[in-house]
C-alpha cells in the first residue's frame, strides 16, 4: 500500500538561484506545501477531480498561511499565500509605497527609526508579494509556471513597472500629497488619471467657493445686505443659468433687486 506523500510529484527548481526557495514568496524554503493538502488526497484521488500533486518547497509562514485552504491547484494556492501577504504586511507596504529616503531624514529620531523599519519591511513584502515563481521540474517533466503577472500603472500615459514609482511620480507632477493620493487612488477603482482629476476638480471647487463667498460679503457689507440673502440669491442665479459667472450674477441680483 503506498504512503500518501508518493502520490506527489517533488517540485525542483530548474536554476540554481531558485534552490531551496519558496516558490510562493522567494524566501528560504524550510519545508513543502502539499498540493492537495495530504488530508484531502484521497478525496481527490477518489472523486477525480483536478489536482496538481505537487510537493512545494515553501518557507514557514507561507506554509502557515495555506494550513487551512484545501485549494488543490498550485496557481490557486499561490493566490491564496500572496493574498495573505499582503494582508498582513499591508502598513508596511503602504509606508514603503508613499515615503522617500529623503523625506525621512527630517524626521525625529524614535519616528524616523520606526519609519525606516516599516520602509524596509514594506520592501521586502512588495518583493516577496511580486516574485513570481519559477521555472521546475516534476518527474522529468520541466514546467514553466509563473503566476504573477507583470502589472503596469498608467499616468495619463506614461508608464511604470511599479506602484511605488507611479505614486511617487503622480505625486509629485500633479502636486498631490502621496497619501491623499493613495485614499483617492482606492477610492477612484485604482486609476491615478480619475484620481487626480478628481483632486483637483475639488480644488478648484474649493477655490472657487472661498472667492465667492470673499465677493458676496464685500458686496453686502457695500450694499447692507444680509450675506446669507446674497449668497443663496447668487447661486439660484447660477442655477437658472449655466453661463452666469458668479461676479455677473452680483450685476444681476443688484439691477434686478438692490437699485430697484
Amino acid at each position: 500500500m503506498h504512503r500518501e506523500t508518493d502520490l506527489y510529484r517533488q517540485m525542483s527548481a530548474l536554476q540554481a538561484k531558485n534552490f531551496n526557495t519558496c516558490f510562493f514568496c522567494g524566501c528560504i524554503a524550510t519545508e513543502y506545501d502539499f498540493i492537495p493538502p495530504l488530508k484531502y488526497a484521497e478525496f481527490y484521488l477518489k472523486t477525480r477531480e483536478e489536482a496538481d500533486f505537487y510537493k512545494v518547497p515553501a518557507c514557514r509562514e507561507c506554509c502557515y498561511f495555506l494550513r487551512e485552504d484545501n485549494s488543490a491547484l498550485l496557481e490557486q494556492r499561490v493566490t491564496v499565500a500572496k493574498g495573505s501577504l499582503a494582508r498582513k504586511y499591508k502598513r508596511a507596504i503602504r509606508i514603503y509605497e508613499v515615503w522617500n529616503p529623503e523625506e525621512i531624514e527630517d524626521l525625529a529620531y524614535q519616528l524616523k527609526h520606526s519609519v525606516n523599519a516599516g520602509m524596509r519591511l514594506g520592501k521586502e513584502s512588495c518583493q516577496r508579494v511580486a516574485f513570481s515563481g519559477f521555472d521546475f521540474e516534476a518527474d522529468g517533466v520541466k514546467h514553466r509556471a509563473h503566476f504573477v503577472k507583470n502589472v503596469v500603472f498608467l499616468v495619463f500615459g506614461e508608464k511604470f513597472a511599479s506602484f511605488r514609482d507611479a505614486l511617487d511620480y503622480a505625486s509629485k507632477a500633479y502636486r498631490i500629497p502621496k497619501a491623499k493620493l493613495l485614499e483617492l487612488f482606492t477610492e477612484h477603482n485604482n486609476c491615478f488619471d480619475t484620481a487626480i482629476n478628481s483632486f483637483h476638480e475639488k480644488f478648484t471647487r474649493k477655490n472657487l467657493d472661498k472667492k465667492l463667498k470673499a465677493a458676496c460679503a464685500s458686496f453686502a457689507l457695500q450694499h447692507q445686505q444680509n450675506i446669507k440673502f446674497v449668497m443663496r440669491t447668487v447661486e439660484k442665479y447660477c442655477t437658472q443659468d449655466d453661463n452666469l459667472t458668479f461676479e455677473m450674477a452680483l450685476n444681476k441680483l443688484y439691477q434686478e433687486v438692490i437699485k430697484k
